[in-house]
């Protein structure tokens, strides 16, 4: 699940040791949307984004988009152990900003007949923020998988079995996924017919390549973690190859609210007052740097209103019986 500081976090159980750099081996040439090739050697295709984890700072990657279906690929295939073990990581609680931030979640999935009576799964939990938060208003059927937990927690696959569920919840995990159809295929097979599956993810659609520098736009690129960001277009596709029908479609991230404060803008303006690294939003806030910047107190205020709407959501219905 997604921090209240609009940045992910899937692996959160992966230590802190030190592991050699690693060298690149392979790189990402074809769209795995619509099988369009790049060239490596053609450079204008190629933007470079720093990494914005504070311990790979001075760390450049290059991404590309996809000319035909406007996909967006991180180029170089690196070990991703290496850069996951020194991804910022504190343990959250359920504080009044992630309530708000998780109601936009509920209301999503209660707008399509969620209920008490039904199992609920929420795929890439993390530390099971949202659960906790369902848990609280009474859901009692819903529980939380995390390929990256321990095995006494989240990442125990025996809770995979007690699917099939009535609805599924995949947030900020489909970036970080080299194969999508594998990952939808199996959250296919757990999903009940004519059940629903939420998925959110950034929106490629609008995401500035030209401005590496913005963090509004070097947070969703969060090179060499995510791995691919589609459009609406391209992810309702990867939903229809599994026979999904999309029925709803959310043009932000469910983080951005028009509470104070509580919104991406906000969030990616308190990051620039520091070291400009995600790191900032994962320390303890520092309150009174933050109230004497104007600049952060116009988006606090008015951030919502002038997003990027650089995330969105889309749900899909498994058809038949």
């Amino acid at each position: 699940m997604l921090e209240v500081s609009a940045i992910p976090n899937p692996h959160n159980n992966l230590t802190s040791t030190e592991l050699p750099i690693p060298t690149t081996k392979k790189q990402r040439l074809d769209c795995l949307v619509c099988n369009y090739h790049i060239e490596p050697n053609n450079k204008s295709a190629f933007a470079m984004f720093t990494c914005n984890v504070r311990a790979f700072k001075d760390e450049k990657f290059n991404v590309w988009r996809c000319p035909s279906c406007q996909t967006i690929h991180c180029l170089d295939v690196v070990d991703l152990p290496h850069y996951y073990a020194k991804y910022p990581i504190h343990e959250a609680e359920l504080t009044w900003p992630y309530r708000i931030c998780y109601r936009n979640l509920y209301r999503q999935l209660t707008k399509h007949g969620f209920s008490k009576t039904h199992s609920f799964l929420d795929y890439g939990c993390a530390n099971g923020l949202f659960l906790r938060y369902l848990r609280q208003r009474g859901f009692t059927n819903c529980y939380g998988y995390d390929p990256y937990g321990s095995q006494e927690s989240f990442g125990n696959r025996e809770i995979l079995k007690q699917g099939s569920f009535d609805y599924i919840l995949i947030q900020d995990v489909i970036e970080h996924v080299e194969d999508p159809d594998t990952l939808l295929g199996e959250l296919g097979s757990l999903l009940a017919p004519g059940g629903y599956i939420l998925i959110g993810t950034p929106n490629a659609a609008n995401i500035d390549l030209t401005r590496p520098d913005v963090s509004d736009f070097y947070n969703e690129i969060h090179v060499p973690y995510h791995l691919h960001l589609y459009t609406r277009e391209g992810l309702e596709l990867l939903g229809s190859r599994q026979g999904w029908q999309p029925v709803d479609f959310c043009d932000r991230p469910y983080h951005d609210t028009p509470w104070f404060t509580v919104n991406t803008r906000a969030w990616n303006q308190y990051q620039r007052l520091f070291d400009g690294t995600i790191n900032a939003v994962y320390e303890p806030i520092q309150t009174w740097k933050a109230l004497t910047s104007y600049k952060y107190l116009f988006y606090a205020i008015f951030g919502y209103w002038l997003s990027f709407h650089t995330g969105m959501s889309v749900m899909f219905r498994k058809t038949g019986v």
